[in-house]
């Protein structure tokens, strides 16, 4: 069997002049300054939220009854989430939250770098970094499961069925949407083996929690969870209204810009159709690195734009998505500027860089958040469909050193 084609990034020389390693000392170095920050400066009410959830699995109590003397909010993750964030949880408040922020922060680091060659991965990580510095800020899981979701993807590329599985699965029990990687199946060699090895992964996830509670415990927790993710309409009033409320994606525009109330699963159920014609029409540039990363770059935005329980510190994922896209793709103006201005909109207009009174009247008003995610999610699709043809090359398509044969053929 060939050996998969990684990024020519391994050599000594090559190692000695690596730009990822500048990047991993500023991810390290936020991490810590962010954890600072949000414990000893202020507070912050997810990381309160996940600590008492660790501790109530433990305990044995309803993960998902209010405890207002302990955090504003309910807990709304897996029994499983519950237990994984136990070591975070034991230390003292800013050195849980130090540890918490510096695997969130590696996660995208190490997904970036394995699968990009160095110069793109520094790039990536330097465009990406507002977006996890904000996420952090939160005391946000979203670039941790963005970073497990490019480790999929790499665990795909270089046949690592178990380690795919275990990253899609990890990042799907702290929020759904990581399952959306496992569309990247479609390009493994073993796809039935790999269904075996998921379904199997997920339900020893399902279980883990019984290292610290009781079957019966463990059931009701899950009856809760289920109860209160049924139960967590939308409140379209919450639209709108700035700071981590929900944004809720193309379906938020919808609803401020042209006042539709229509149910979501309509406008979601589209967006996936859009998302997978890429697969169906394309089937003959699955063995394409470009396409395939490509691919996962508009998987990682279209979890934000049809995601109706969008938060503004969601709109990370879509940003490491689209920072993937941009290094990933040949140089063109076109494409810089079209991701500048999602940079800007997405990212720093929503600072303090952004006079309040416009803030208030317009950027918050009128979700402008989701405005320039809109069309480069339609150019990622028309590229992906080869409506819009590539001039030149980049680092991604010369590692195909003009194999096109699918992985199949490969294998």
């Amino acid at each position: 069997m060939q050996e998969p084609v990684l990024p020519a990034a391994d050599t000594p020389a090559v190692a000695r002049r690596d730009p990822t390693r500048w990047l991993l000392a500023l991810y390290l170095l936020t991490a810590v300054a962010v954890a600072v920050q949000r414990t000893l400066v202020s507070t912050e009410n997810n990381f309160a939220i996940f600590t008492a959830a660790a501790r109530h699995l433990r305990a044995g109590q309803d993960l998902y009854a209010a405890y207002p003397l302990e955090h504003a909010d309910f807990f709304k993750y897996s029994p499983t989430f519950a237990l994984l964030f136990t070591p975070f949880a034991a230390p003292s408040a800013v050195v849980g939250y130090a540890l918490f922020a510096t695997v969130c922060a590696l996660a995208v680091w190490a997904g970036y770098t394995r699968l990009l060659p160095p110069r793109q991965a520094a790039v990536a990580l330097g465009l990406a970094w507002i977006s996890v510095v904000g996420d952090l800020q939160r005391g946000q899981t979203n670039a941790l499961c963005a970073g497990l979701m490019l480790l999929a993807w790499d665990a795909y590329e270089r046949r690592g069925q178990v380690a795919a599985a275990s990253a899609i699965a990890v990042g799907a029990f702290v929020k759904l949407f990581p399952v959306a990687a496992l569309a990247g199946a479609i390009f493994h060699p073993r796809k039935v083996r790999f269904a075996f090895v998921t379904a199997g992964v997920f339900v020893v996830g399902t279980l883990v929690p019984l290292l610290a509670t009781t079957p019966a415990s463990l059931r009701d927790q899950y009856r809760s969870w289920f109860a209160i993710e049924s139960h967590d309409a939308v409140p379209l009033t919450r639209y709108g209204t700035g700071g981590a409320d929900l944004y809720a994606g193309i379906m938020g525009q919808f609803r401020v810009w042209w006042g539709v109330d229509w149910p979501h699963w309509p406008v979601q159920l589209a967006g996936m159709a859009i998302l997978l014609l890429p697969l169906a029409v394309g089937w003959r540039r699955y063995g394409e690195r470009l396409f395939r990363t490509r691919f996962l770059a508009s998987i990682l935005v279209f979890c934000v734009l049809f995601n109706h329980q969008a938060e503004s510190p969601s709109y990370s994922i879509a940003m490491i998505g689209a920072a993937l896209w941009v290094v990933a793709s040949p140089r063109a103006g076109w494409r810089t500027a079209l991701f500048a201005f999602a940079l800007v909109v997405v990212n720093l207009a929503s600072t303090d860089l952004m006079p309040r009174a416009l803030y208030k009247a317009y950027y918050v008003k009128y979700m402008l958040k989701t405005v320039p995610l809109i069309p480069l999610w339609l150019v990622m699709q028309a590229e992906l469909l080869g409506l819009i043809r590539d001039r030149g090359s980049s680092e991604i398509a010369e590692a195909d050193q003009g194999d096109a044969r699918p992985l199949e053929a490969r294998a």
